[in-house]
């Protein structure tokens, strides 16, 4: 391992224990600040207290949980290499996050005394700027150690070199220090070693990606012997949501390239959160189910309760998606006759028409509102959709799609709601743009973004905006 990843490595497990510390240092003080705060704002002052002792189970997992939700928001992603703006943002996220677990908590139990509340909010504001300055000091550490240039070679055809060169951020350029190129089909081995010998090379830049990888292997293992760090650019051979990382199997090196959510912490917190929002929400939305029922069946005495479609679900996998049905039960055979008659007001694959026929008077009523979307909550607990998620398309469509890129939304499991369904509903006609909203959820997954999607949701299924 080379002394560059080493660091990187060690600096990994070092922040989370330094944000542990820090969290444990801020929970000692807080009851001191809670004392001499007190006289002046009317709280009642407990100066023998001391917080560990007073509950020790509910502080430690109050302190623990400092750098898990951190780690939850991204603080530790790039080793907090990130830019202040962004450290802020995920600072603040924290807080939230913490606010709102220990506001769950105080619901689900008899809550803690009205001291200790104020020990606990006292500890989170010496927290957050505590973190901030942590992060800010190690900025300041680092930028300081890059100031002194590495010495690097870069590699690849003269083309890639030229091109790719020129479109590295500024700011690293001037970190480095180009003391050779390595040209593919031009310099000779003896020349690279003579590079890195001559000039006590640190690292090795390689333009042009995979491709590049293969055609400069010589180069690379001789890199690699002598321990000096590898770069692969792939600006320009990979699509700009595809993610790099290394996995050790067994005894093995795996080069693993990903444009979806790793998994996570936050990847199974979802999974968890998913299902007791399903059951919770099954239980809280039951007198619906009945009324949706009840006017089905006085709308379409002959028809089914439920409609059953086959959808793509995970990675194109058929599904079973269910609904409640909001259409005449011949329906289905009727498609063809209505897209011949009435055309497709939706651009692409997919079919949409405002006042389709084929819809009955109550079923207009539950699909403005959303309630013939409630079944799916079972297809949720069954792990088949998620509550936040492209919404799954029917089978047939999906095999009409026009690129095979388009096929990425469904890298993903699909979901109740999305960036589509509180944005534009049936009001944007553009398949386009809703393969690019479902894409930018994708690229830009989190679960403050689950949140935030499902906040947005309430109202517009509430008021029926955009619903045809």
């Amino acid at each position: 391992m080379s002394g560059v990843t080493r660091s990187k490595s060690i600096l990994s497990r070092l922040l989370p224990f330094t944000d542990l510390v820090l969290a444990l240092c801020c929970a000692y003080v807080a009851p001191c600040i809670v004392n001499m705060v007190a006289i002046h704002v009317g709280w009642v002052p407990q100066n023998d207290f001391d917080v560990f002792s007073a509950s020790p189970f509910m502080v430690g997992v109050a302190v623990a949980a400092v750098p898990v939700i951190l780690r939850m928001v991204g603080f530790y992603h790039r080793n907090n290499m990130q830019r202040v703006s962004s450290a802020l943002k995920q600072i603040v996220g924290f807080l939230i996050y913490y606010l709102g677990f220990f506001g769950l908590y105080q619901i689900i139990t008899d809550g803690s005394s009205a001291y200790m509340n104020h020990v606990i909010l006292i500890t989170l504001l010496l927290i957050v700027p505590g973190l901030f300055l942590r992060f800010y000091l190690l900025q300041l550490l680092q930028f300081k150690g890059r100031k002194q240039r590495r010495q690097i070679i870069i590699a690849g055809s003269q083309e890639d070199i030229e091109k790719e060169w020129a479109n590295l951020a500024d700011f690293w350029k001037d970190s480095l220090n180009v003391v050779g190129r390595v040209v593919s089909g031009q310099t000779t081995q003896e020349e690279v070693q003579q590079l890195i010998e001559n000039n006590h090379v640190q690292q090795l830049i390689l333009f042009g990606g995979l491709r590049a990888y293969h055609d400069m292997a010589d180069t690379i293992t001789r890199c690699e012997l002598q321990g000096i760090d590898i770069y692969v650019n792939l600006h320009n051979t990979h699509p700009v949501s595809m993610r790099a990382d290394i996995s050790e199997i067994g005894e093995q090196r795996m080069l693993i390239l990903t444009s979806t959510p790793v998994y996570s912490w936050s990847r199974l917190l979802k999974c968890v959160c998913d299902r007791l929002m399903a059951a919770l929400g099954i239980i809280g939305t039951s007198p619906l189910w009945l009324v949706a029922a009840i006017g089905i069946k006085i709308s379409d005495p002959n028809g089914r309760i439920f409609y059953r479609q086959q959808r793509s679900g995970l990675y194109g996998k058929p599904f079973g998606m269910w609904k409640f049905r909001s259409m005449y039960s011949d329906a289905d055979k009727r498609l063809d006759e209505i897209k011949a008659k009435y055309g497709n007001e939706m651009d692409g694959p997919i079919f949409k028409l405002t006042n389709d026929p084929r819809i009955f008077p109550f079923g207009h009523f539950i699909r403005k509102y959303s309630i013939d979307e409630l079944p799916q909550l079972i297809n949720v607990l069954l792990g088949d959709m998620s509550i936040v998620g492209p919404r799954p398309l029917p089978t047939y469509e999906t095999a009409e799609f026009p690129e095979i890129s388009q096929r990425r939304r469904m890298s993903v499991k699909p979901g109740l709601t999305c960036y589509w369904q509180v944005e534009d509903r049936s009001d944007s006609k553009d398949f386009g743009r809703l393969i690019a909203k479902d894409l930018k959820y994708i690229d830009n997954w989190s679960l403050w973004t689950d949140i935030v999607l499902i906040l947005r949701t309430i109202p517009v299924a509430i008021f029926g905006k955009g619903a045809k």
